[in-house]
């Protein structure tokens, strides 16, 4: 693939709630997205013997491995696909990391099983790791949830925005264990306004893509990029021309043309509004 373009979706996929995920499935599929990234599996703030996806009335796993989330979830999940989408994501937020770290400690048959349901029964391609404890030991959740992914045959992906040596040393674990690191969500927003992708190019053997990724409204610091600042941004990396608002980023502009394997943005939910104008934004600044 050439370069992808991906968003993190929330409660919009999931039936209930008054959402609609099959229209939201048509507006994904009308649009240039490659790459949906759904976000994200939680420990559950009221039981944490389970995982909910996103938010507490959505638990979808427990400690003994079931699937114990909507019964039309699978279905729905097969119809993802269609339009540009040729892959699929479910990330794993910090402390849902911990929990499978725990539970493949504590049972790791159960643990396998919640991967093997991820990717055999909704049809993942692969997870991605937002974990943002900053543990990187060899017996971390990270870790330990990257090796039972392989295990399983799922892909990986994660979302850094600081920590380049020990993210480099993570691409490069999954690669010798046979592991496939599909790309990286370079988090250039929020804690990660002043990432350029470029610094984080040519990591790992074979070298993994750095999907750069974007947010229209974001704090810590604060992040907003209009439309146009995102086509300007995505320019100025993958061109070396233009300038960008530092609301939207204040890294130091590249002047030569920067390796970037496509894009993101942080989150589906802050652009639903306007979720054309943005991926067509993401898409005209990659030139994609």
């Amino acid at each position: 693939m050439s370069m992808r373009l991906a968003v993190y979706i929330g409660n919009e996929l999931y039936p209930g709630g008054g959402s609609d995920p099959a229209s939201t499935i048509r507006q994904l599929q009308n649009s240039p997205l490659t790459s949906p990234i759904l976000s994200l599996l939680n420990l559950d703030g009221k039981d944490n013997s389970q995982l909910v996806y996103n938010n507490t009335p959505n638990a979808v796993y427990n400690t003994s491995g079931d699937y114990i989330g909507d019964s039309t979830w699978p279905s729905i999940l097969a119809t993802l696909r269609g339009g540009n989408i040729v892959e699929a994501y479910l990330s794993f937020s910090t402390n849902g990391t911990a929990f499978m770290g725990q539970l493949i400690s504590q049972n790791p048959t159960a643990a396998q099983n919640i991967l093997s349901h991820i990717k055999n029964t909704l049809g993942f391609d692969g997870i991605d790791i937002d974990d943002e404890s900053g543990d990187f030991s060899s017996n971390s959740p990270l870790y330990a949830l990257s090796d039972a992914a392989i295990t399983a045959g799922l892909k990986l992906t994660a979302a850094p925005f600081v920590l380049q040596s020990e993210w480099r040393a993570w691409i490069n674990h999954v690669q010798s264990k046979g592991g496939t690191v599909a790309w990286l969500n370079l988090q250039c927003y929020a804690g990660g306004k002043g990432n350029n992708p470029g610094d984080w190019s040519g990591m790992g053997n074979p070298a993994v893509p750095i999907v750069a990724g974007t947010c229209s409204n974001c704090k810590n610091p604060q992040t907003t990029c209009t439309t146009t600042s995102v086509q300007a941004l995505y320019t100025l990396w993958t061109s070396g021309t233009g300038s960008v608002s530092g609301d939207c980023w204040a890294g130091t502009p590249n002047k030569t043309p920067q390796a970037i394997g496509g894009g993101f943005i942080w989150t589906f939910g802050s652009i639903s509004s306007n979720f054309s104008g943005y991926m067509t934004a993401m898409q005209t600044g990659l030139n994609a």
